[in-house]
């Protein structure tokens, strides 16, 4: 099995993050595009929120989330792997860039949620969407720290190899 530095571990798992960003939500915008197509909204009150529209937004914004992820995979994965000459990826590094990409995962969820349920206003919904934000970007800029703490945890004291 090939061994990666950390930094270009980091880029290949943030370019993966990227590009399911992007296509998780084909599916279900497709489904909505037929539904649409074909007339058969059910339940599309005259005076409410135009269901396609809320999943275009949602599309969307996964998919500039995922391409800007995608492009920007450099100078994240330099922030979450400082060193660009480690032999190969230590666990530190592993557990930083796993907690970046769940932190980033979340956060875009959470972006979607609130950008779509803006126009209903539901609570829940609002709430679910903010702490999703909120989680998602504590994971994230607290990642390299995670990342660390695991060090600390395993009983490692200097950079290791693994």
């Amino acid at each position: 099995m090939p061994r990666y530095h950390s930094r270009q571990l980091a880029e290949v798992l943030l370019a993966v993050l990227g590009i399911w960003l992007v296509v998780r939500r084909m599916p279900d915008y497709a489904a909505s595009l037929y539904v649409t197509w074909s007339n058969s909204i059910p339940g599309q009150a005259a005076d409410g929120p135009n269901i396609l529209f809320l999943q275009s937004v949602h599309f969307l914004v996964g998919v500039l989330l995922g391409l800007a992820l995608i492009l920007a995979r450099k100078p994240l994965a330099a922030w979450l792997s400082p060193a660009p000459t480690d032999a190969s990826a230590s666990t530190e590094t592993l557990v930083a860039v796993g907690a970046a990409i769940v932190g980033i995962y979340h956060l875009a969820g959470g972006v979607v949620t609130l950008a779509t349920q803006m126009a209903s206003a539901s609570h829940a919904v609002l709430w679910q969407g903010g702490v999703s934000v909120v989680v998602g970007l504590a994971l994230f800029v607290f990642s390299v720290g995670l990342g660390r703490l695991w060090r600390l945890l395993r009983g490692h004291a200097g950079p290791s190899v693994e």
